[in-house]
């Protein structure tokens, strides 16, 4: 059995790391579509090294902002933000002391209650389960029985806590290779928040909001927690996130994701950052996006919020990764990788750190906004034979 590494280790950030890696854990010659994964409630370092992930990690003020194509929106969140008065009480908010009125009033408000958290536990959104048909079939009947547990009437409720009920209520013959998802599975099914998180998701949700919803030409976001699933040759993944960036258009696609956790982020440091590649990874295939812009540099990136301080975290990767993912990647083909790059942290108690990090926010909005709106010219275009 591989070793455990040490809490201090970080994560791979080189091809050369990783092959170390890949060794201690015994995927060296292994793919995420040839391995063997068992069930697991969250990710373990084995299945994050068969998503090939290199990571890195860089302090605020290193992000290049023309080398994720902000520059010019930046520009733009800038001036935007000059004449909003609500952002000119929020950052005089840090030096007055009470919340001032305005429309950053419930950010701030829960800015302050996150920065006091102290929790430490991690919840994790992401599930492995190996790939069959009777796997599938009584999977699917668990989350039924779940959606039918919310939806009944009190006239005809079972009586049973969600936690308490499993698949043996639903009648099924023959026996089945794999365990019975207990009260452990369901209850991740449901993807419950801690009190401490709901917080936290609170506080960058309503910031980012605050930011964007007096100008029409930025899309929202949302604390809606989409999931993504990935499947593979023998096994499949789901991971959800705590929200998005709505783009606005028609294509109703997802320009960023949300995560958030109730503790300081070096202090789960590299389950938070596994976590968060595996949520990429199971965007990029399941919603590659081929004909549009979401493949462009920058535009696939998670804004993150541990406890009170803010990351964003760029994805790169190419061709070669879509073709790693879909298991059409020629034979002897050179490895592919999905490179995460990490900035950070901005911290919600320091007004400066607001500052840069509330115009950069404002600015992904207006991108994600122009993106959705040239994606469907283009496509009209298209439609219309323009183009």
């Amino acid at each position: 059995m591989a070793s455990k590494v040490s809490i201090g280790d970080d994560l791979p950030s080189d091809e050369n790391t990783w092959t170390v890696w890949a060794a201690r854990y015994n995927v060296s010659g292994s793919t995420i579509h040839d391995a063997t994964l068992t069930s697991a409630s969250t990710i373990s370092e084995r299945q994050y090294l068969l998503l090939q992930v290199l990571w890195t990690s860089k302090a605020s003020r290193k992000l290049s902002l023309k080398q994720v194509e902000l520059e010019t929106w930046k520009r733009e969140a800038d001036k935007l933000l000059a004449t909003f008065q609500s952002w000119a009480s929020y950052r005089q908010s840090f030096a007055s002391g009470p919340i001032l009125e305005g429309t950053f009033a419930l950010a701030k408000k829960y800015q302050l209650q996150a920065a006091a958290s102290r929790e430490e536990s991690f919840q994790s959104n992401v599930a492995f389960s190996p790939i069959s048909n009777r796997t599938r079939t009584k999977m699917g009947r668990l989350e039924q029985k779940l959606r039918e547990a919310q939806l009944e009437t009190p006239t005809k409720s079972t009586g049973k806590l969600p936690s308490e009920m499993r698949v043996e209520d639903t009648p099924e013959t023959g026996n089945s290779p794999f365990p019975t998802p207990g009260p452990e599975e369901i209850a991740h099914l449901m993807y419950p928040q801690t009190k401490d998180e709901q917080i936290v998701n609170t506080a960058l949700v309503d910031f980012l909001n605050a930011l964007s919803m007096h100008f029409p030409q930025a899309s929202d976001w949302t604390l809606h927690r989409k999931s993504f699933k990935a499947e593979f040759q023998h096994a499949s993944f789901e991971a959800r996130t705590d929200g998005y960036l709505e783009d606005g258009g028609s294509s109703e696609r997802v320009r960023a994701l949300i995560e958030v956790k109730p503790m300081i982020r070096r202090k789960k440091l590299n389950l938070i950052r596994m976590q968060e590649a595996a949520q990429m990874a199971a965007w990029i295939k399941s919603d590659p996006d081929p004909t549009g812009v979401l493949n462009l540099p920058g535009r696939r990136l998670h804004v993150s919020q541990d406890r009170h301080q803010i990351f964003i975290t760029f994805a790169e990767y190419d061709a070669t990764y879509f073709q790693y993912l879909d298991n059409t990647l020629p034979p002897s083909s050179p490895r592919p990788f999905l490179k995460m790059h990490e900035f950070g942290p901005w911290n919600t108690e320091v007004r400066k750190d607001m500052e840069s990090v509330g115009s950069i926010l404002l600015a992904i909005a207006l991108r994600a906004y122009s993106d959705a709106h040239l994606s469907k010219s283009i496509i009209d275009g298209q439609k219309s034979g323009r183009v």
